[in-house]
Parts: C-alpha cells; structure tokens; sequence
C-alpha cells in the first residue's frame, strides 16, 4: 500500500509536483470506440464470441498486448505506455502513450484501429465514431463485469437520471496536456472551462440514437448535463474565479468517494467525502496516495485534473476530424499568444453565462448565442487562433507538415460549410441515406 496522506497541503504539493518544463510540450489522448454489429447497429456485448472481451483476448494474441484481468474476466490491455480499456457498455479506449506531437498521437490510434479491425471485419463489427450509441436502447447493453462498475453503477443509479446512459452509451475524445507550473495551469484551466461548450458545440456529433433523431446535436453532452452533479459538468463556480491548486483540492476533498482498493479487493466507502475520509478514515482504513489518484480518476467534470490537464469535451469523431480534436486544444493551450487572444474573445464572461451555454449547447450547438454573438462567429475565430498556435510551435511530420494540417478538416466544416459533424448527418439522414441507419455506420465507421 503506498504511503498514508498526512497533511492538506501534501495534496497541492501533488499538482505541484508534476509541473513539466515549458520546453516540454507533450500530448496524449484517449478514443473511445462504440461497437455495433453490422448491418443492425446495435451495440456488441461484453461477453460471447464476438463480445468486447473475445476483441481483447486477439489483440493480446496477434499484437503482444499484455492482459489484465479481474477474476478471470479480461478487462484491459497494456503495451509500451499505451492502454486499452473498457467503459461499461463495452466500448472499447485507447489511452495513447504521452508524446511529443500529434503526428505521433495519430499514428498510434491508426496502428490501434487497424488491430482491432483485423478481429472485428471478419466478425461484422464496426467500430464507430459517433458520440452515442445509434441504435440499442440503454437495458439492451450488457455491463462489463469490472469491480469498479459494480460499484458505480448502483450509486450512479440515485445521482443523475442520465448516468447509466453516460456509463454505457457515450463515447469522447479526450486530450491531455502537461502544466509547467501553477500560473501555467490557472491559464490553461481558465482557458480550458471557457472554451469547453465551444469544443462541444463545435464537434457535436451524436444526432441519432434508438434508430431516430434525437433532438440534439450532441446527446452525449446533454447526458452529462443530467450525470452526478457533484462529480460532472464544469467543476464550479469557486474554481472558475480562483483556478489554483489549492482551489481544485479544495473541489476534489469534497466529492463523494466511491472505493478504495486494499489487498486487490476493492471496498465500497458510503456516503464519505474524500475530505471526511482523509479526516476520519473509513472501517479502519486511513487515505493513502493510491486511494486519491483513484479519487481523482472518479471526477468527470469537462476539465479534469490528475497528473495531467484532461478536456474531455468532444464526441468521438470519424476518422478524419478525429485528430482535429487533438490540434483544436494543443493549438491555443500550448500556445501564450493563443491565450491571450482567447482571452481577449472571452473577456467578462461570467460563470452564469458559461453555466447557460454548457446546457444550450447541446441542443442548439453553433446556433446558440453568446453575449448576442453566434456561437458559430466565435467557433470561427477560435479556431484560426489555434491555427496560428500550432503554425507557431512548428512541430513537423516525416512529410514536412506541420500539425496544423490536423485541424484543416474541421475549419473547412465550421469555416467554409458552416456546419458542426452532427449537421452533416441530419442533413444526409434526411436526404440521400433516406433514414438507413446502414449508411450512417457506413459513414461514421473507421
């Protein structure tokens, strides 16, 4: 067990700790994937020949994967700092290795999808990119057998009328970035929650689910509107105005905790802050290093902290705007001149306001307003900032290019078509793909 937390300040000096050197710009990602069978499009299961397990089990046999299991059950794969995990209605993410560009991030997640596909093709799986499951409705989805979900999934069941939906139906890109130090990371932060329901809106791309429209531009983000509060959305109005160290512990300390892990088994905690934990203990049990990373990795807001800053604000996309995601942070976050240009674009927006938008967006998307402005106007010019900001950090692929030509395909949809992912399927489902839920999988699949 690692060592026993003894005083408040020993939990800021951990944010402190992995502040990174500001020469050293790294970036990681992880893609969750939605299986569907074809041509039904419903969701694969856990378990069976063609389950998500039986996925794990050739990629660990053909790719030298390394397995991970709990009780017999394959449950995670690992491979040179890269992993391969399971959400709890089998979709399937890869956390890539930290690297240098998004070249790199890139060239991974292909390798990656070419492994799974050798598995899924023959077997009539499609791995698609879209924000929500399109077809199975939520008790049609198998639980993927993890301890930590048993957990989870009966306290989630009371907090968020939309949270078994989160957990099994919903897939994201999410983007980790490195903070060099504390003023570092209350910009990025800062920067970070103002622009996330702009990411969303701007790669909102989960218009269809149950067969059907479904309202939104992103159903994805309108479940986490309705998942725990205490532990989703846009961490809240204290941090916003104060984004320290000390304010985000302050945060963490009081969200409710889930388990702890002692001698490989894990221990539900009940109706405990990770603050009356560290105060009081639990059966016995005293906060441990080990027991507040895995806290930390129980919060879902928008922004997230751990070792890393992590923005978790985007659907899963197909595969040519997926790396666009990736280029859309890194362009204005490692960038001090793109900070300050977003800064100035978002000058006096207040908590209410960005409050406001995060449950617009969802539905309205690019159409909705800010300060009187079309989100769509400010999407534009947030995105020729990032531009910019990668055009500037000049980091090259074997080709010559840099990573701005990673963002080249969603500027062309915001930009010049003036249409977010979601638009475009709406606007072919109802036209040329005649409501064919066969051609939306032949559209979104990898």
């Amino acid at each position: 067990m690692s060592e026993i937390i003894i005083r408040r300040q020993e939990l800021i000096d951990y944010f402190l700790n992995f502040c990174s050197s500001q020469a050293k710009i790294r970036i990681g990602a992880e893609f969750e994937k939605l299986g569907v069978f074809y041509p039904s499009g419903k969701a694969i299961p856990y378990s069976g020949r063609r389950g998500v397990a039986n996925v794990l089990s050739h990629l660990s046999q053909k790719f030298g994967w390394e397995s991970v299991k709990e009780d017999d059950k394959l449950i995670a794969l690992s491979r040179k700092g890269s992993w391969i995990t399971l959400e709890p209605g089998g979709q399937i993410e890869l956390s890539s290795s930290v690297l240098n560009n998004i070249h790199q991030v890139k060239k991974e997640w292909e390798n990656f999808v070419g492994e799974i596909k050798s598995f899924s093709e023959p077997s009539n799986i499609k791995w698609l990119g879209l924000g929500v499951q399109p077809v199975s409705h939520l008790e049609d989805i198998e639980w993927v057998q993890k301890h930590r979900y048993k957990i989870m999934a009966p306290y989630m069941a009371k907090h968020g009328e939309l949270s078994h939906h989160m957990m099994k139906k919903t897939a994201s890109i999410q983007v980790s970035v490195d903070y060099s130090d504390e003023d570092d990371f209350s910009r990025k932060m800062r920067t970070a929650l103002c622009l996330a329901p702009i990411i969303t809106a701007i790669f909102a791309n989960s218009p269809i689910s149950e067969g059907k429209i479904n309202g939104f531009l992103s159903e994805r983000a309108h479940i986490w509107n309705y998942t725990d509060p205490a532990r989703s959305g846009l961490i809240g109005e204290r941090f916003f105005s104060n984004p320290q160290f000390s304010s985000y512990v302050d945060y963490a300390l009081e969200v409710p905790m889930f388990f702890i892990i002692r001698d490989d088994q894990w221990i539900e905690v009940k109706k405990r802050t990770f603050s009356e934990y560290f105060k009081k203990g639990y059966q016995g049990y005293r906060a441990s290093w080990d027991d507040w990373e895995l806290h930390l990795s129980t919060i879902f807001t928008e922004v997230r902290v751990k070792s890393y800053i992590e923005l978790r604000c985007a659907d899963c996309q197909r595969t040519r705007l997926t790396p666009a995601v990736l280029a859309a942070w890194k362009g204005i976050l490692y960038n001090q001149e793109a900070i300050r240009a977003v800064s100035s674009l978002m000058k006096g927006l207040s908590w209410v306001e960005l409050h406001n938008l995060y449950f617009t967006v969802p539905r309205e998307g690019l159409k909705a307003k800010l300060k009187g402005v079309r989100l769509l106007d400010i999407a534009k010019e947030l995105l020729k900032i990032s531009y910019s900001g990668l055009k500037e950090q000049r980091q090259f692929s074997q080709d010559g290019e840099d990573e701005s030509v990673h963002l080249e395909p969603i500027m062309e949809l915001i930009i010049e078509d003036e249409m977010c992912p979601a638009e475009i399927i709406i606007k072919n489902w109802n036209s040329s793909w005649h409501r064919s839920i066969n051609k939306l999988i032949e559209y979104s699949s990898y």
